[in-house]
């Protein structure tokens, strides 16, 4: 058996917690590695705007740092 895909997964956790279109964005980079700065830049946003919409996700999906979110959207 093999882990699903992260972009299945990552729609699998917008439609079961509630994210928006935007913090899937953020969501998806996360995934990638990418800091907040990097986040911000690829998004056209600030980085203080990449950290609410992270705070936001954490809140959603009941983690406490970037470390458990990947891993609960790697299914690890």
């Amino acid at each position: 058996m093999h882990p699903a895909p992260a972009a299945d997964v990552a729609e699998v956790l917008l439609l079961a917690y509630g994210l928006t279109p935007r913090e899937r964005d953020v969501l998806a980079l996360v995934v990638a590695g990418l800091p907040s700065r990097a986040i911000a830049g690829e998004l056209h946003i600030t980085t203080a705007t990449v950290q609410d919409h992270l705070k936001s996700v954490f809140a959603k999906t009941g983690v406490r740092s970037r470390r458990e979110l990947v891993a609960v959207v790697l299914g690890l």
